[in-house]
């Protein structure tokens, strides 16, 4: 009798836990690597006023991009968001979609106006889609690219370069000019764009180590410190 109302109390608990969380809005986090790792997610999560009000879930996956392109060294080629954003929306619906992409997307090259094309429309492109649920879409810039100290390596093809050898002005030259387009993207569809670039830019000594792409935990609480800062949580 004593295991029976044991096990029924356990399962009244998890059906009071599951009610819970049907009661709270959802939110996806969508993009590459730098949301896979979780980071800034798991920080936001920890705050209370999120954590009442809010189920929060990851959806990153490494080396994922909004644009189609690849370096030529990547094999696989990287995957591409379109690829299961339909199958990520069918676990909504969602009240707040994030979409966080651009750090993969500019194949860490020199600029170049086509890649820059092909990353503005799969933005277009994932704004829409996502948009058409009811969801609000956030858009996050991409965060900077850790250039200091790198050797000039200028002058090579595009295709030269990648992730294992990336320009050595990737940031000032590239990721800016991306993180400048998401800052001012101009759509209904949009709720909010976020400017993490710039904290993390100027959070770098502690924002990254050797690692010049992916910020470490101290990096992934400038993004979230930024997120917080930059929404009314209680009016969501």
């Amino acid at each position: 009798m004593k295991r029976r109302t044991f096990l029924m109390t356990g399962l009244s608990a998890l059906s009071l836990q599951a009610l819970a969380n049907s009661e709270k809005k959802k939110i996806a986090f969508i993009g590459d690597s730098i949301t896979f790792s979780g980071g800034y997610i798991d920080y936001l999560s920890e705050k209370p006023e999120i954590s009442s009000k809010f189920e929060l879930i990851n959806f990153g996956k490494n080396s994922e991009t909004v644009s189609g392109l690849s370096e030529a060294i990547h094999d696989p080629r990287r995957p591409l968001l379109f690829d299961r954003l339909n199958s990520i929306l069918a676990e909504g619906p969602f009240d707040i979609c994030f979409l966080y992409y651009g750090i993969n997307d500019g194949i860490y090259s020199p600029f170049d106006p086509k890649r820059f094309k092909a990353y503005k429309k799969g933005i277009a492109k994932a704004v829409k889609i996502i948009a058409k649920t009811g969801a609000k879409v956030i858009l996050l810039t991409p965060t900077s690219f850790m250039e200091t100290g790198m050797k000039p390596n200028g002058g090579l093809a595009l295709d030269s370069y990648s992730y294992k050898k990336p320009y050595f002005k990737y940031d000032s030259e590239v990721i800016s000019k991306y993180a400048a387009f998401i800052s001012n993207y101009k759509s209904s569809q949009v709720f909010k764009t976020i400017d993490t670039y710039h904290p993390v830019l100027g959070n770098s000594s502690i924002s990254f180590g050797k690692d010049r792409i992916h910020p470490l935990p101290a990096g992934h609480k400038v993004i979230a410190e930024t997120i917080l800062k930059e929404i009314d949580w209680s009016g969501l």
